[in-house]
């Protein structure tokens, strides 16, 4: 009865989790901020030829808009954990993949 619970569970917060990733992509969120990128590009294109057209010393550095870092230790933490499972179930399937092949050759 417990493990039946916690199956439940475990399949509960999977489909939460994929509606939360869907519902996202599906407001276009991703290309929203695509969008943001390259209208800041475009302003910092047009800063450039006006800074060519007065002949003032050009600086690449000055018209590339830094990335934040938004790496801590719950970041990383998570990326080093999701990486640990995504060895584990390749490992996993590629080991019972070929399992299954032997049996049914």
């Amino acid at each position: 009865m417990k493990g039946k619970n916690v199956a439940r569970l475990v399949i509960f917060c999977l489909f939460s989790l994929f509606l939360c990733l869907y519902i996202t992509q599906a407001l276009g969120y991703y290309e929203f901020t695509n969008y943001k990128k390259t209208t800041l590009t475009t302003k910092a294109i047009e800063r450039f030829e006006a800074d060519v057209k007065e002949g003032k010393k050009i600086d690449a550095k000055d018209y590339i808009e830094e990335e934040k870092n938004y790496n801590n230790l719950l970041s990383k933490t998570s990326l080093t954990i999701s990486n640990t499972i995504e060895k584990t179930f390749d490992t996993l399937m590629n080991t019972l993949f070929n399992e299954l092949a032997k049996v049914t050759n």
